[in-house]
């Protein structure tokens, strides 16, 4: 085994997801054309995650202790977002890390079509993670693409009850819903949970079917939760247009075009 990955390995059974990445990073610079294996990908995903997601947990609280410190204490305050800016900035920078490699070293040398699902997921989930800390446009477009390639990947290789396929669908409607695209997020939910649905399941084992039964239950959730938001958007937009709308001078002029 190569030295560097062997020390990867090691770093990730210690829990040293720092140091994990730094070996990971070097043996994918001395083996630039030797496309990961399935085990490797995982883990290198594994390592960042913990990273990343240690990030967004303090950016999470931060901001939650920001909303109740209010305007009691400006030194504070100032002391709190300065930390928060550096939290996020930290953030960004492990997630673009992540997509440089994604882009320059895993998408290049990828052969099974698996891998390449799991791949530009997760260039959507750390593109997602900074399009959050950020609130770029251009990089909610960028996590986009990602979720979409690899929906594509699944419709065009796997069964419609593909477990894979079921991840990448729940990953790309979470966004989209996020990013206040919810009418899309349910065309697709709906697409997917029917197809899914008459597809059949007979030729999966015992746990692959089990599995795949508890998402489409856990989609089917989404969906209405997504539904519930999308009338609440409706509501919302019907109270915006009646405020706006000089409802006495309407009144008047039915009443006088009746009376004409």
């Amino acid at each position: 085994m190569n030295v560097s990955l062997m020390k990867a390995k090691t770093s990730m059974a210690l829990g040293q997801y720092k140091t994990a990445t730094k070996y990971f990073k070097a043996y994918i610079d001395e083996n630039p054309h030797i496309p990961l294996n399935k085990e490797v990908l995982n883990q290198l995903h594994e390592a960042y995650n913990h990273l990343s997601n240690d990030k967004l947990k303090c950016v999470l609280e931060l901001e939650s202790y920001l909303e109740l410190l209010q305007d009691s204490d400006q030194e504070r305050i100032v002391a709190i977002t300065s930390l928060l800016d550096e939290t996020r900035n930290d953030l960004i920078a492990i997630c673009t890390e992540v997509v440089n490699i994604v882009n320059t070293s895993l998408l290049v040398n990828v052969e099974d079509i698996r891998e390449k699902v799991l791949i530009y997921n997760m260039k959507g989930l750390y593109c997602r993670y900074t399009w959050e800390a950020n609130n770029s446009d251009a990089t909610c477009i960028v996590t986009t693409k990602a979720f979409e390639e690899a929906m594509s990947l699944c419709q065009w290789n796997f069964e419609p009850s593909d477990p894979y396929l079921l991840h990448i669908a729940f990953n790309l409607t979470t966004h989209l819903n996020n990013a206040n695209d919810t009418d899309m997020a349910i065309v697709i939910l709906k697409r997917v949970i029917q197809n899914a649905q008459e597809n059949d399941l007979e030729n999966y084992d015992f746990s692959t079917k089990s599995y795949i039964e508890l998402f489409l239950k856990y989609l089917n959730e989404c969906l209405a939760r997504f539904q519930m938001i999308q009338h609440q958007k409706l509501i919302e937009a019907i109270e915006r247009m009646q405020d706006h709308l000089p409802q006495d001078s309407l009144y008047d002029d039915v009443i006088t075009r009746r009376r004409g």
